[in-house]
């Protein structure tokens, strides 16, 4: 049994602690969800994205920018769904189609023509930052988790056991968060060798600046335990961004 759970006082942690804390953020997510249904998974899941999309909002928002129309679209999904307003039947193929164009992105997967047609009419341009891509992607994860769940069409065997929403995309955009607090908290990294690298993560962890990211995460998750199906448009009204806004044109350089 871990020494500490999600809602530990993060404040508290030394820095071997902290860094364990959230080298196992995911399962300690997961543990804490492990007696809801996928519902209120999803909730824990969408609270922290709307912070993720608040800082791209944020970012863009310098150069009198927006995300794309596809990131709201395919974002109010997943909220519609919780809403009651869609089932996961309405959205399968969206989903497919979307993953594929992540995979497409991320690792060069070849499109069908279907996925061609799908990706040429949502990405007209190629605008689209890497943070709004990891966005898109954990927006395309939870769609395709959704539609595995109910026994819809799956092109994906990753996805065709999946029984559950799970949390692993928080492990994703930390590692990403706690790469850009080292530069923005100016913790010392000397090299990129191993140790130097590790003596970084340590030390940012501890840092008022990531300190505050794990609280925002840690307040958000409680609430969304704790919501009613009646809560949850209030709740995503109230997602602040997960970086303060001074650092947020930064961040979109990650």
């Amino acid at each position: 049994m871990s020494k500490y759970e999600i809602f530990s006082d993060y404040t508290t942690l030394n820095k071997k602690d902290a860094s364990d804390f959230m080298a196992n953020i995911s399962k300690l997510a997961d543990e804490a969800f492990k007696n809801s249904d996928n519902k209120t998974r999803l909730l824990g899941n969408l609270v922290i994205l709307e912070q993720y999309f608040n800082t791209l909002k944020d970012g863009l928002n310098k150069n009198d920018e927006k995300p794309s129309s596809i990131t709201y679209k395919s974002i109010d999904m997943l909220w519609d769904y919780l809403y009651g307003k869609i089932k996961p039947s309405d959205f399968e193929d969206f989903a497919n189609n979307l993953y594929a164009c992540v995979l497409e992105y991320m690792v060069g997967e070849d499109l069908t023509d279907e996925q061609s047609e799908f990706y040429e009419n949502n990405f007209p341009n190629d605008n689209i930052i890497s943070i709004e891509w990891q966005i898109i992607g954990w927006i395309s994860y939870l769609l395709l988790e959704l539609t595995a769940i109910h026994g819809g069409k799956i092109n994906f065997d990753e996805f065709k056991s999946c029984d559950f929403i799970d949390f692993i995309s928080l492990d994703e955009i930390l590692n990403i968060l706690s790469d850009a607090c080292i530069d923005f908290a100016k913790v010392e990294c000397k090299s990129n060798m191993a140790k130097d690298v590790i003596k970084a993560f340590e030390d940012v962890c501890v840092t008022p600046l990531f300190q505050s990211i794990i609280i925002k995460i840690q307040k958000s998750l409680k609430e969304a335990l704790d919501a009613k199906p009646e809560d949850y448009q209030n709740l995503r009204n109230k997602q602040c961004s997960i970086l303060p806004q001074e650092f947020a044109a930064d961040f979109l350089e990650f």
